[in-house]
């Protein structure tokens, strides 16, 4: 047993002197493993697995080709809690004087809602394409034309 002596953590902390048995070592060893499973089985100092994939894997960019018909799905990597839609190289919305109508090039969904144009079902993402020219006024929905090239980010 050591002389008095004992770490901030109660272990024993010998002297030249002293002379250790056998029951310091297991006591010292059983405190050192109550600390340290304790330690490793708190939750709130430790990163789930499910956290861990949130950081290392919270989202995906992706792209697609429009087909040009009225809508397509996109199948994600994962279930997504939100994702952004957009056509690539154009404004997020274009006024279209000639007819008088907005032209949608940029939409956010998530499952709780959605901009015009797109949904999210799981990991589906539908994408729609106005079939015709809308009336003043209207919108028109520009996510799977079929000379528009698309990019998506989908987070966790």
């Amino acid at each position: 047993m050591p002389t008095n002596n004992k770490t901030s953590l109660g272990l024993n902390s010998w002297l030249g002197t002293d002379k250790p048995k056998r029951s310091d070592f297991v006591e010292d060893n059983t405190l050192l493993d109550s600390v340290l499973t304790g330690h490793f089985n708190d939750a709130s100092k430790h990163l789930s697995a499910a956290d861990r994939t949130l950081l290392t894997q919270g989202f995906v960019i992706g792209t697609y080709m429009g087909n040009g018909l009225a809508t397509q799905d996109i199948t994600l990597p994962f279930e997504a809690r939100l994702v952004i839609v957009f056509c690539q190289h154009r404004a997020a919305n274009v006024y279209r004087t000639g007819g008088g109508y907005n032209e949608n090039n940029f939409a956010i969904v998530s499952k709780n809602g959605s901009m015009l144009g797109v949904t999210l079902n799981a990991a589906k993402l539908t994408v729609t394409q106005t079939q015709s020219t809308p009336s003043a006024g209207g919108t028109l929905n520009n996510f799977n034309s079929s000379v528009e090239d698309y990019a998506y980010i989908a987070f966790r």
